[in-house]
């Protein structure tokens, strides 16, 4: 990702993360943030998706994954998250981390199918509305060597 994708990340990130969307500034920042991954996922030359993480070795994080509405069921965000892990995996890294909202069934199926496996909750993390989020881990350690 580069700065001049940010107007069509902010499109899909207004789209897709309602009701709390990151703004201009926050995306940029994770954008140039030094210890920090950010892809897009790129379709007859058109951004369609995007995924921010966070890296401390030999950890990281996924902060963010999206994808245009209108591009969603087309493995957008598998493959978003299949490059990044394995790019990680490659890179030495143990583990990945993220949250999810408890509700959110379509990406905790999408996290199960690729391997995250749930270690925690945090109560109340969510805002608008408030709800539990569900701490996931995928090991990467099993990764190295495959193409997932």
């Amino acid at each position: 990702m580069e700065a001049a994708d940010l107007p069509e990340v902010l499109r899909i990130e207004q789209a897709a993360m309602t009701p709390d969307p990151w703004n201009e500034e926050q995306l940029l920042a994770e954008i140039h943030a030094g210890n920090g991954v950010s892809l897009v996922a790129e379709q007859d030359d058109q951004i369609c998706g995007y995924a921010f993480f966070r890296t401390c070795a030999p950890e990281s994080e996924l902060l963010r994954l999206a994808v245009a509405p209108e591009r969603r069921r087309q493995g957008m965000a598998s493959a978003l998250l299949k490059q990044a892990l394995g790019s990680f995996a490659g890179q030495n890294y143990a583990t990945c981390f993220l949250e999810v909202r408890e509700s959110n069934e379509k990406a905790r199926r999408l996290y199960q199918k690729i391997g995250f496996l749930q270690v925690g909750i945090r109560k109340k993390y969510y805002s608008q509305p408030v709800e539990d989020a569900l701490q996931l881990c995928r090991n990467l350690t099993e990764t190295r060597g495959r193409n997932h």
